[in-house]
């Protein structure tokens, strides 16, 4: 069970960055029932070990389609651009400076005492979707567009897909600090 598996192939849909979640599931769920230990029980070990190792095949490649991060990095390893989301320097002057704004406030809102507190963590929580909804399109324009020959065209992706990683750290670091007010 490689790395080299294409998750994509596996679960008979297209190689796109955006995906209908709910045809996903739907796919998990075909290819598990082939794999039920109920069809299995007077099938050999061997028989059932297949079985068990295709369906955790399955899950695997469930879990990593359906979190459009893992995603990205899959559809990349399939195309052949290997790289390592913590090692992008981000170039962009723009970005990082749309980063500072979103940490800076992000540290706000956590010293924050005052009772106004959840509502400004559901304003800025709005505004952090907001930024991830625009990034997921974005990196889907940028894939369809892809040429794997231009420097430009691939480091432009790595970039938006180290940036969709910095958005979606900052929504879980809002949600702790959603969570710590309950």
């Amino acid at each position: 069970m490689g790395d080299s598996v294409d998750f994509f192939q596996l679960f008979s849909i297209k190689k796109e960055f955006l995906l209908d979640l709910n045809e996903l599931k739907l796919k998990q769920k075909i290819l598990l029932k082939k794999t039920h230990p109920d069809l299995f029980v007077n099938s050999t070990a061997v028989e059932k070990n297949v079985a068990s190792e295709f369906a955790t095949l399955v899950n695997k490649a469930f879990g990593v389609l359906k979190d459009p991060l893992t995603r990205g990095e899959h559809l990349c390893s399939i195309l052949g651009l290997q790289f390592d989301m913590e090692k992008i320097k981000c170039t962009n002057i723009n970005v990082l400076e749309k980063q500072f704004e979103i940490r800076s406030e992000l540290d706000e809102i956590k010293k924050n005492p005052s009772s106004k507190k959840s509502s400004l963590v559901e304003r800025f929580g709005k505004e952090l979707e907001t930024n991830i909804n625009q990034m997921l399109l974005k990196i889907d324009k940028s894939f369809k567009g892809l040429d794997l020959k231009d420097n430009d065209s691939t480091n432009s992706l790595k970039e938006q897909l180290a940036n969709l990683a910095f958005l979606i750290k900052a929504r879980y670091e809002l949600g702790e600090v959603k969570r710590s007010e309950v």
